[in-house]
């Protein structure tokens, strides 16, 4: 994801590229014996992970009702623009779309560290399997949103001074499958994020991103609240329309009424999957 506007895509081209090499290389900059100090700093995560599942409702299976279970993913710790955008997505979704007791988010960020889970890849697999244990594979449907910055492939994952594995398309796709939740929407708001698309979306699996599989994404400047497609999905199409598609097709045309204005190459949001889903009836 781009953080930078208009006539700032010299530097705009710097920072993605920046961004790939910590992604490539797994900020190997980062004395190691630094590194493992400030780890052992942080709080044990399997208790911070049991606590958060703990305090979710367990579905009424066989009721018939379905009801929508919304977990959040702040992937990229050196920015807090991810963490704000996971926090106020989640209040969305309690306040909106019923799924207070129900939503769990993992933040990477300082700030969050001592009492909210990381967003690592085995934390996001413990949520999701002890999610599935708790919700009606029938009925219930599944609403994760990953925001963070991506190159092809490779959704970052990153804390200040910790070493974590980025979430990869196929490692994803185990997660979920292995969790033996059926009804998912995925919502990856990163650049290249389509690029996930071929691995998650399925009849049952609907998948939204903020860019084509060859595109950047834009708004991650750290001063900002939101990202484009997190303020134009979110903030936006979602305060008042209910079905995710619709939304999408309403944020598509923000967005592209954005880079237009800022002379932004079009990172042309994705939608796929998801037919056979009760969602927006």
């Amino acid at each position: 994801m781009t953080q930078v506007r208009g006539s700032h895509r010299r530097v705009a081209l710097a920072f993605s590229l920046a961004i790939a090499a910590i992604l490539i290389h797994g900020g190997a900059g980062v004395a190691q014996t630094e590194r493992r100090e400030r780890q052992a700093e942080l709080p044990e995560q399997k208790p911070l992970v049991e606590r958060e599942l703990a305090a979710v409702t367990r579905s009424e299976r066989g009721a018939g009702r379905r009801q929508l279970y919304f977990v959040g993913f702040a992937g990229f710790g050196h920015q807090a623009v991810f963490k704000r955008e996971v926090q106020e997505v989640r209040k969305l979704f309690d306040e909106r779309f019923g799924t207070r007791g129900r939503s769990v988010v993992l933040i990477n960020h300082p700030s969050t560290a001592n009492d909210v889970p990381l967003a690592t890849a085995d934390n996001l697999e413990q949520v999701l399997v002890g999610l599935g244990k708790i919700m009606d594979p029938a009925n219930d449907t599944l609403f994760l949103f990953v925001t963070t910055h991506g190159v092809q492939s490779v959704l970052a994952v990153e804390m200040p001074y910790v070493g974590l594995e980025p979430l990869r398309p196929q490692a994803l796709k185990q997660m979920l499958d292995k969790s033996g939740i059926k009804n998912r929407v995925l919502v990856l708001s990163a650049c290249h994020s389509g690029s996930f698309i071929p691995a998650l979306a399925n009849a049952r699996t609907l998948v939204i991103t903020a860019a084509r599989a060859d595109r950047t994404s834009f708004g991650c400047d750290d001063r900002r609240q939101w990202t484009y497609f997190g303020d134009a999905y979110f903030n936006r199409a979602l305060r008042t329309e209910t079905s995710f598609k619709r939304a999408f097709d309403h944020a598509r045309r923000q967005i592209e009424t954005w880079e237009t204005a800022d002379r932004l190459i079009p990172s042309m949001p994705q939608m796929k999957g998801g037919e056979a889903l009760r969602i927006d009836d």
